[in-house]
């Protein structure tokens, strides 16, 4: 098999990961939420954790592995990051005295603390730790690249269509005098949608993974245009070159991908924060 024929599929993966999150990741940053999709994605893992130890307990003995896209840990994972979608959008909009980004910080380190008891009691606890984690990215399937392409563009097509309604929302999401109609229900929607999102990614790339996708390459646009396509594009691009850098040198080096790619995603931030910095001095 050559590298092409093993890198494909990855490939893929990574590219359909980097350009839903780019937007998602805009829209995270302009909020100042940043933490929020590490949040839902451990809910999303708190829910299959759950899962897996009951398929564990259900299939014991009869030689039954649980399967992180088994129907159960789907179902658990999307209830609760529908709960937390609800609860997101009910605590924001009632303007409570607590930040939103402490409770999401709560609710990571809740979710985090009550997975990592579970499998702490469960066979193989050590290796979900680690998959959830980081991911097995480099062995996604052309069934999960399909998948992902397929909820991908469910997700983008709400998002295209409504676009005007959810970049008002989170242009203004700051503004403690925002009167924006329905705005309880658009907020739900938006986390609601990238739930769906985090659920497929966090299976395929890992929580960390999934958290440099979104935030690294939309900061490091963010520097360079106030415009959302060209800001796509630009984190697109950024993305997409070092996803296939870290698929390559993964191969060649034998080292892990996924924290190859987020390491080179955070020095391209560095070296972008540097060039803006020289270009302010050279302009003063």
């Amino acid at each position: 098999m050559t590298i092409l024929e093993f890198m494909l599929a990855p490939l893929m993966a990574c590219l359909l990961l980097i350009l839903i999150n780019v937007y998602f990741g805009i829209h995270v940053l302009k909020r100042e939420i940043i933490f929020i999709d590490i949040a839902l994605a451990q809910i999303a893992a708190f829910g299959a954790t759950i899962a897996a130890v009951i398929e564990h307990v259900i299939h014991e003995g009869h030689g039954h592995e649980h399967s992180e896209d088994s129907l159960l840990a789907y179902v658990l994972a999307l209830s609760f990051i529908t709960v937390s979608s609800l609860v997101f959008s009910f605590l924001k909009n009632k303007k409570i005295s607590i930040p939103l980004e402490a409770i999401i910080g709560i609710s990571y380190a809740f979710a985090t603390t009550a997975a990592v008891i579970i499998l702490d009691k469960a066979a193989g606890g050590d290796v979900h730790i680690h998959d959830m984690l980081v991911g097995s990215i480099l062995w996604v399937s052309w069934a999960q690249v399909i998948k992902l392409f397929v909820i991908v563009a469910l997700v983008g097509g709400i998002h295209i269509i409504f676009r005007k309604k959810f970049i008002q929302l989170s242009d203004s999401y700051q503004n403690k005098e925002n009167k924006m109609k329905n705005s309880f229900l658009w907020d739900f929607l938006f986390y609601l949608t990238f739930g769906v999102i985090i659920i497929e990614a966090v299976n395929i790339s890992g929580i960390l993974t999934v958290f440099a996708f979104l935030i690294l390459p939309a900061a490091f646009s963010s520097m360079f245009s106030k415009n959302w396509t060209t800001r796509i594009i630009i984190g697109f691009i950024l993305g997409s070159v070092v996803s296939a850098f870290g698929l390559y040198f993964s191969w060649n080096l034998d080292v892990p991908v996924a924290p190859l790619i987020i390491i080179v995603l955070g020095v391209f931030l560095i070296l972008g924060a540097i060039y803006k910095r020289l270009i302010s001095f050279k302009k003063s």
